[in-house]
């Protein structure tokens, strides 16, 4: 179960991976969120909607985990950032920094359909979200070998 390597990761999150933020509900229950992500090579940043559920409870408690998994190619690629996430901004219009990492995802994910989305989308109201984890864990392929069997 090799880890990754920085280049590797920075690789990895350069795809148009669907990313699983946990967050916890006021409850102490969990939340998962799919949704998409902007790797700056040290930073994860998400741009949720200005109502989505997961800011309210990020807002009570920022400490989050990000799963980003390759479940397509052999190797099964993992990258799990976890730490204290901040809200940058919002929720407010896609402009400035927001925009150009909005514009760098729509075109990422969905191509020509995902900049014609933001153009319609562009004045409806989002947060601006960033993680610099505290923890990065990564691994690939076989089993680790604290799950082999004692033979």
């Amino acid at each position: 179960m090799p880890q990754l390597t920085k280049s590797e990761i920075d690789q990895l999150l350069a795809t148009p991976i669907i990313a699983r933020l946990a967050t916890v509900k006021p409850d102490g229950s969990p939340y998962i969120a799919p949704v998409w992500e902007f790797w700056d090579g040290k930073s994860m940043f998400i741009i949720p909607r200005g109502k989505s559920k997961f800011v309210e409870y990020i807002k009570s408690n920022p400490r989050v985990a990000i799963s980003c998994a390759d479940d397509i190619n052999p190797d099964h690629s993992r990258v799990l950032l976890e730490g204290t996430i901040e809200i940058v901004e919002g929720p407010v219009r896609m402009e400035g920094f927001g925009l150009e990492i909005g514009t760098e995802m729509v075109q990422r994910y969905s191509g020509e359909a995902g900049l014609v989305y933001l153009a319609k989308t562009r004045d409806n109201l989002r947060y601006l979200l960033k993680l610099t984890p505290d923890k990065i864990t990564s691994w690939r392929g076989e089993w680790h070998r604290r799950y082999a069997e004692d033979k």
